[in-house]
């Protein structure tokens, strides 16, 4: 789990980076860093979006990190802070129960729970308010684009059977699990900070920083709320250009830069499969190991060959004097131990595999059900939901600027 791995090497530099008196932590709740129509993001706002981006992400907390980030956050703030004026303007509604959904999925994304999320900022000295204020800014956000551009954006049959045919017809060549950053741009200017930004996060990422926190805090493609991921997807879904990065990449690796036309893309390969995009290391198996003491070979072998079918096990389990039984549950091949692979792409389920001898015990494993990788599968609706993200997410960022523009920002 990235947050907790990162806690211990992170703790002690984010005290000294950040370490404050009462009296001087006072002063940054009271000095201004931005005004955005008359209303004030402190300097102690800008300090705790930072520390924020530091503790889910895995950026080194250097001081340098700390300078660069600085920028970042004020921008994040301001735009925030624009789209909770726009939502009070508009009268938009949220909840408490959207935001508590909403901070599940991110916890759920980190392997957490919402309480743990939670304890685990605090604890790192983050004001839980910080992530939470961030949550309702992009709910409300969300509502104000789909209410005011959701009507206008259409889609046509012909759009999705361009993506469609382009898509059939690359089945038969590479297919590509990928995750991504969104950095987009509007004018030259922009387009010189948002380039320089995916450098910078690019250079974290390399040095270890976890993808799908960073994706959550920088990406601004709809894919940002779960970390960034997209899937499987194959070439004719893809931007040549991120094709031809993602084609020199081996598994793990991060992509330069990404040049499009509204913005810079940052690719991870998560995995590469064959064409058809079939994998098996996708097989999926639901397993349960049985043990028997050491002693017990024979009524090991014997409960192998009654094995039928897992809806059978507990008259099997009754008959037998097993050690213990463990419940593997469902597991991906690539998750399992090497040297089971090559038995278990030759068994079906009902099967049993080789008994395995240690100097205790004995070892049954057994396969209730196996489900085969079917590769990508192709459907007009996804790709249909996946073009109105794109066009929605254009929206957004200009309807954005449009009111950064008509703002009254001051900066200190």
């Amino acid at each position: 789990m990235f947050l907790k791995k990162f806690l211990i090497s992170c703790l002690l530099i984010l005290t000294l980076v950040f370490s404050t008196n009462n009296s001087s932590m006072s002063q940054d709740i009271q000095a201004i860093s931005a005004i955005v129509n008359d209303e004030v993001i402190s300097r102690y706002d800008v300090q705790q979006r930072i520390k924020l981006i530091i503790v889910t992400s895995g950026i080194q907390p250097t001081q340098e990190n700390v300078s660069r980030l600085e920028k970042q956050a004020i921008r994040a703030l301001v735009n925030e802070k624009i789209q909770l004026q726009e939502a009070i303007k508009l009268d938009v509604p949220t909840s408490s129960e959207e935001i508590d959904l909403m901070l599940r999925r991110i916890a759920s994304g980190n392997e957490m729970s919402s309480e743990e999320i939670i304890n685990f900022i605090s604890s790192n000295g983050v004001n839980s308010e910080t992530l939470l204020n961030q949550i309702k800014a992009e709910l409300l956000w969300n509502k104000i684009v789909r209410g005011r551009f959701g009507s206008y954006i259409n889609i046509s049959e012909d759009e999705i059977s361009i993506v469609y045919n382009r898509t059939i017809e690359s089945l038969d060549r590479e297919q590509y699990d990928i995750s991504e950053i969104f950095i987009g741009f509007e004018d030259k200017e922009e387009e010189v900070d948002a380039l320089n930004l995916a450098k910078r996060l690019i250079e974290q990422l390399k040095n270890g920083a976890s993808f799908a926190p960073v994706a959550q805090q920088f990406s601004q493609a709809s894919s940002s709320g779960q970390g960034g991921y997209i899937g499987w997807v194959s070439e004719g879904q893809l931007n040549s250009k991120i094709v031809g990065a993602l084609k020199g990449l081996n598994n793990k690796q991060i992509s330069d830069p990404i040049k499009t036309v509204n913005g810079f893309y940052v690719v991870r390969l998560n995995e590469k499969a064959e064409a058809g995009g079939k994998n098996y290391m996708r097989n999926q198996y639901d397993l349960i190991s049985i043990t028997f003491d050491i002693d017990r070979k024979t009524e090991a072998q014997n409960f192998s060959n009654d094995f039928i079918s897992c809806k059978r096990l507990d008259s099997l389990i009754e008959k037998y004097q097993e050690r213990e039984v463990n419940l593997i549950g469902k597991r991906i091949l690539s998750e399992l131990p090497t040297d089971l692979h090559s038995e278990l792409l030759s068994k079906e389920a009902g099967d049993a595999l080789n008994l395995r001898y240690s100097n205790d015990y004995i070892d049954l494993i057994l396969i209730c059900d196996r489900k085969d990788d079917i590769g990508i599968e192709v459907s007009r609706e996804s790709i249909e939901d996946n073009l109105y993200a794109q066009k929605m997410g254009m929206m957004s960022r200009r309807h954005l600027r449009d009111l950064r523009r008509d703002a009254v920002i001051e900066y200190r």
